[in-house]
């Protein structure tokens, strides 16, 4: 006999589900805007030293030039290339590397190296 909270508990589920995804649009709604705004600030002092009379140094403006690029990938939006996610990892997390960490490499590899002194 199922449970006559069932419901609810889907519908909470359901709700839950929603607002992160609304709230998480809304993040990326305002990266953008911000995003915008500084290429829209950079490109204003790129005409506005392109105006003035001053020689301008083809470093500072490749420099400018490049940070007004828009970003060709954003890993926040896009996910990380070529690696799929399952749903095991979605519910479970991913797995933790076998074997050591860097870290801890690099302490084995310390103590090694004073071992032979």
């Amino acid at each position: 006999m199922p449970s006559p909270y069932l419901p609810h508990a889907i519908y909470s589920v359901a709700i839950i589900s929603v607002s992160i995804h609304l709230v998480n649009q809304r993040k990326l709604i305002t990266d953008e805007r911000a995003r915008i705004a500084a290429q829209t600030s950079i490109l204003e002092s790129i005409s506005e030293q392109l105006r003035s009379d001053k020689p301008l140094s083809t470093s500072e403006l490749d420099r400018l030039k490049q940070l007004a690029r828009p970003m060709e990938h954003n890993p926040a939006v896009d996910g990380i290339p070529g690696e799929p996610i399952g749903w095991r990892e979605i519910f479970l997390g991913k797995k933790k590397d076998e074997g050591m960490s860097i870290w801890e490499k690099r302490d084995v590899e310390k103590m090694n190296l004073d071992m032979k002194k």
